[in-house]
């Protein structure tokens, strides 16, 4: 079991333009964790809302949450954060490709070894424009579920103190091929 008293930062660094769409991925991750932290029996980490462009307080572990086509304010916040703190990711993209992710990572990765923090890893979102349709529905529903599968596994490796790698989640083909069936409606 975990010593109880961690604290975990949740770091928007998204630009208006798309922070809803980090602002529910967020809040996806806030409503799973205790469940996760329950089921391993650990603490659940006292989450807070940190700006990304303020010197991160204490904490155990940072989660920056940006969109990968505009990486500049994540890896400004990387810079800000304690030694000592895990870093972990989560990023997002329309379309289905995600290939970029591999070069912010690494920046990610030598901006965190410069300030003294630790790089855990992150998830990918592909195809973030059918996150925000998906919100209201069953988190492990047909509409939510490729989101919130990989989502799990970064919440168990925030929680376990372990590095995620890289995780990619990726609507299937059935849920693209109705988003583009029905572009009117929800998909």
């Amino acid at each position: 079991m975990q010593a109880e008293g961690h604290r975990a930062a949740l770091i928007n660094a998204d630009p208006p333009a798309s922070e809803k769409i980090t602002r529910c991925l967020l809040d996806d991750l806030a409503e799973a964790l205790p469940v996760y932290a329950r089921l391993a029996d650990v603490s659940v980490p006292e989450l807070f809302q940190a700006p990304p462009d303020k010197n991160l307080p204490r904490c155990d572990a940072a989660l920056l949450a940006y969109a990968l086509q505009d990486p500049a304010p994540a890896h400004d916040a990387a810079t800000r954060i304690a030694p000592g703190t895990r870093v972990y990711a989560l990023t997002h993209l329309e379309g289905r490709a995600g290939t970029e992710a591999a070069t912010s990572f690494s920046q990610l990765e030598a901006l965190c070894e410069a300030a003294g923090a630790r790089w855990m890893g992150g998830l990918v979102v592909c195809g973030d424009e059918l996150v925000l349709p998906a919100a209201g529905s069953p988190r492990m529903g047909w509409r939510r579920r490729w989101v919130s599968e990989p989502l799990d596994q970064l919440i168990i490796a925030l929680l376990a103190g372990t590095d995620a790698g890289t995780l990619t989640a990726r609507p299937g083909a059935l849920l693209w091929t109705c988003r583009h069936i029905f572009p009117g409606r929800r998909s």
